[in-house]
């Protein structure tokens, strides 16, 4: 029996041993938290994100001008300072030569007469004679012994209106003489840059005005035109003109400009 005892507390202390020099078991470690995936919508998202903030910012647009848009009208006086005449000469005769001659001296005799008023040689065109045998073109009335119609338009630039009532007194003794005059202004394109130019700066005067009330300063224009822009009528005839020139004349042909300006203000 003793034996057996002995046996079984050395088994048992053994026992112990083993388990005395077994290290200590370690917990179990913790269970990982596992996210899921970001959709890929997300993460373009991202990528778009993070290269943005590393690209440079691209410059602000400028901010566009504050303008203002006005008319300037002016009206202009185009003087009638030339005449121009229209001496129609007429004559027949039995034969060519004989009417070619006869209208040769009507041509001359009108020549001398405007030229000794002071009408230079180059204001005078003589045009073209025309021949024409009545006993064709008019065999009812024809006369037999002056056939032969010869006719001639002549045409003569007196530069000098003043003079108009001295050459038409000459021209009208002879009264065969078939006369035509029309009075027209040889400085017309000069009037009407004239009058352009007093129209803008009559714009220029408006538009100063109106920004002087709205604590502005007018600065340079922007466009200018002579025709309305888009969605602005021009202004009736029957408005007063913002500008007049001091030239007036009861036969003076008047002519009303109107430009459109948009200026810049400051």
């Amino acid at each position: 029996m003793h034996r057996h005892f002995g046996l079984i507390l050395v088994v048992v202390l053994g026992a112990a041993f083993v388990q005395a020099a077994e290290p200590p078991s370690s917990p179990p470690p913790a269970p990982t938290a596992v996210r899921p995936a970001a959709p890929a919508s997300d993460q373009s998202q991202a990528i778009q994100r993070f290269l943005g903030a590393l690209a440079p910012s691209a410059p602000q647009a400028p901010q566009p001008p504050r303008t203002i848009t006005v008319t300037g009208r002016a009206v202009g006086y185009i003087p009638k300072d030339t005449v121009i005449w229209t001496i129609s000469l007429e004559c027949s005769g039995k034969d060519v030569p004989t009417v070619k001659q006869a209208g040769d001296q009507r041509l001359k005799a009108v020549t001398d007469l405007c030229q000794a008023r002071g009408i230079l040689p180059d204001d005078i065109d003589p045009g073209l004679i025309r021949l024409v045998d009545t006993r064709i073109t008019d065999s009812a009335n024809a006369d037999p012994q002056k056939p032969i119609l010869a006719t001639r338009n002549v045409t003569v630039r007196q530069r000098d209106a003043a003079k108009f009532n001295d050459l038409l007194d000459a021209l009208s003794r002879d009264k065969t003489n078939r006369v035509k005059f029309l009075f027209v202004c040889s400085k017309r394109d000069e009037v009407m840059r004239e009058t352009v130019t007093q129209a803008s700066q009559a714009a220029r005067d408006k538009a100063a005005a109106m920004a002087t009330v709205a604590g502005a300063k007018v600065g340079r224009p922007l466009t200018i035109d002579e025709y309305p822009p888009p969605k602005m009528n021009a202004p009736d005839a029957s408005i007063p003109v913002d500008r007049d020139t001091p030239v007036f004349g009861a036969d003076c042909e008047k002519v009303i400009m109107t430009v459109f300006v948009t200026f810049e203000l400051e």
